[in-house]
């Protein structure tokens, strides 16, 4: 995939404009819609399981739905019974509402209070001073007398207003009962839509979506429950009246994302205000709702979802406004079910990348690419902390691989092609060169080695020209001691004379780092001097990161007696554990052999 399919094109966001302006204005159709969708992938594992069962596929679904029906209606009776229990008992809180007014307002005198009555005062002060503007004297007023309303008006108006919601519900459920019926015949509907060629590809975008929502949904449903029972219970326990309310209403707005939940807390917060003469069962409310929420956020949810959404917070947050202002309070509740699916379109429409780019919660750049970025602004502080981080979840070796030497080969090939000035292209090789300095001192420092295990190395790293290739050359040293390996970065000056001096002294390879573009001539001309003294030691060269032309490059290089050739610092590891478990002399060869990089 190219970056020209990957960049949205103008047709694309013309489409979007379009597809936003047909949901806005076609709410009434797509709200229903959506809303059927968003519960069949609810019930689907439902249906699916309990046809695992062995029972058919119309029972399944006219038993899922039941099932649904009776959550719903069991959730709907307990709050309009305690709603309806707690209009009575409103007027018997208005003397504790009032006192604990009255201590807020003496509170506030000295300073908000005063200034409002000031205020008060200055405006009354020029309304008395002001002309009157209003009805001319001697002009009659007339009082218009509403006729009683009749029967009918009445009706209209009680009844006007559950049309809608009650015609839209009924919609809903119809819809779902269908969509569940006919589940696989919609599932091959839409492949065919979206193109049968690419049947691999939309199979696994259908299962991608549906798998993330469901989980999502059936997860989120079993948290609510479990929030809505603790807060029951403990306001129970505490003696705020109608906990059972609260309980529910606490697992209903908990699926609104981030705000629910805080949401369901005010209004218990409120009563135990108005409740109590003190104020400790209000604080006391506040940490029942702390406390539950801390053992989702740090417990229950790391622990049940197993898979991600794949949205990252900031794209939930920006979705629930944008949804909320598309669909109003429908729209809050499908936010993050509509934006799971929109990332994977994403993922999966070369089109649309940009969208999960946007919203999907996978870092935007490579751990490679990040280094670099961070080395180009100088923060020092912050690398350190990526490649502390790397390290905690890699090797050094392969630390090396996906971050260090790929960031060296950017910086490289800016260099080339004149994007990046020599003074800067230092500046960040200094950087990268003083991490390594600190982490090769450390390591030496703990690996409690004598000085002979530093002065006779059993492999030799050489740069093969300048400051970049010794920085690869210092960090495969770090990695080769880190395996209990003795190793030594040389001289490019004085490699001959090292060389002859290792190979008198135990020395088993000769490591020759070489960081592309400009990497062979330099590579070939440090070979061809160490072959000049030493013959038979193994010479591995590193091409690091090198993916192309490298059968050319390992004919020019074998022909100056080069004995293998790898790309990769690990393979590079490996290559030299192997030799020293051989023990055996090397015998060049007229090409070596070639190791791609993975």
């Amino acid at each position: 995939m190219n970056n020209s399919q990957a960049r949205p094109t103008g047709s694309v966001l013309l489409t979007l404009v379009v597809v936003v302006a047909a949901l806005r204005l076609a709410q009434d159709l797509f709200v229903p819609l959506a809303l059927a969708i968003l519960l069949t992938f609810l019930l689907g594992p439902i249906v699916a399981w309990l046809q695992h069962w062995r029972i058919n596929r119309p029972i399944a679904v006219l038993a899922s739905l039941a099932m649904a029906l009776a959550l719903i209606g069991g959730v709907g009776d307990v709050i309009f019974g305690q709603f309806s229990d707690l209009a009575h008992q409103l007027p018997h809180y208005e003397r504790h509402l009032r006192e604990h007014i009255a201590h807020l307002r003496g509170f506030l005198r000295g300073g908000i209070t005063d200034s409002v009555d000031a205020i008060e005062r200055l405006t009354g002060q020029i309304e008395r001073l002001s002309p009157l503007a209003g009805v001319p004297a001697g002009v009659q007023r007339v009082q218009i007398v509403q006729p009683p309303a009749t029967v009918f008006e009445i009706m209209k108006d009680f009844i006007g207003p559950l049309v809608k919601p009650l015609g839209w519900a009924l919609v809903v459920m119809v819809l779902v009962a269908f969509m569940l019926l006919r589940l696989p015949d919609l599932r091959e509907r839409i492949i065919r839509l979206l193109g049968p060629r690419n049947l691999q590809a939309t199979t696994a975008a259908l299962d991608d979506a549906a798998g993330r929502v469901s989980r999502y949904l059936l997860t989120q449903l079993l948290i609510n429950s479990f929030t809505g029972l603790w807060v029951g219970v403990g306001l129970a326990l505490l003696g705020v009246p109608n906990p059972g309310l609260w309980g529910a209403l606490t697992l209903v707005l908990r699926f609104i994302p981030y705000v629910g939940v805080w949401t369901a807390a005010a209004m218990p917060f409120a009563l135990s205000f108005a409740a109590f003469d003190d104020w400790m069962h209000p604080l006391v409310v506040l940490a029942v709702y702390g406390s539950v929420e801390l053992l989702n956020y740090a417990v229950l949810e790391p622990w049940l979802y197993a898979a991600r959404t794949g949205v990252s917070p900031v794209a939930l947050l920006l979705a629930a406004a944008f949804w909320t202002w598309l669909w109003g309070l429908a729209g809050l509740l499908l936010s993050v079910p509509i934006t799971v699916c929109l990332v994977v379109m994403g993922k999966y429409v070369p089109q649309l990348e940009f969208l999960e780019v946007l919203l999907g919660d996978e870092p935007a750049l490579e751990p490679y690419q990040q280094l670099y970025q961070r080395l180009l602004t100088s923060s020092r502080d912050e690398a350190d902390t990526l490649l502390e981080a790397a390290m905690r979840q890699h090797s050094l070796r392969e630390v090396c691989d996906i971050a260090i030497v790929p960031a060296l080969r950017l910086l490289e090939a800016d260099f080339a092609r004149g994007a990046l000035k020599p003074a800067r292209r230092r500046a960040v090789l200094d950087q990268i060169q003083q991490w390594v300095d600190e982490l090769l001192e450390e390591l030496q420092r703990s690996s409690g080695r004598g000085p002979l295990f530093w002065q006779s190395p059993a492999v030799l790293c050489v740069p093969a020209e300048d400051q970049g290739d010794a920085i690869v050359a210092k960090l495969l040293a770090a990695v080769l001691i880190n395996r209990g390996i003795s190793a030594r970065l040389a001289v490019l000056d004085r490699v001959e004379e090292e060389v002859a001096a290792g190979a008198s002294d135990g020395l088993e390879a000769v490591v020759v780092s070489a960081l592309p573009p400009e990497a062979i001539p330099p590579a070939r001309a440090v070979v061809k001097r160490i072959r000049a003294r030493v013959e038979g030691l193994p010479v591995i060269v590193g091409l690091w990161g090198q993916e192309q032309d490298l059968d050319r490059a390992a004919q020019r290089l074998g022909s100056a007696g080069v004995s293998r050739l790898e790309t990769r610092v690990a393979g590079c590891v490996e290559e030299v554990e192997r030799l020293r478990q051989a023990r055996g002399p090397t015998r060049p060869v007229p090409a070596p052999e070639v190791v791609h990089g993975s």
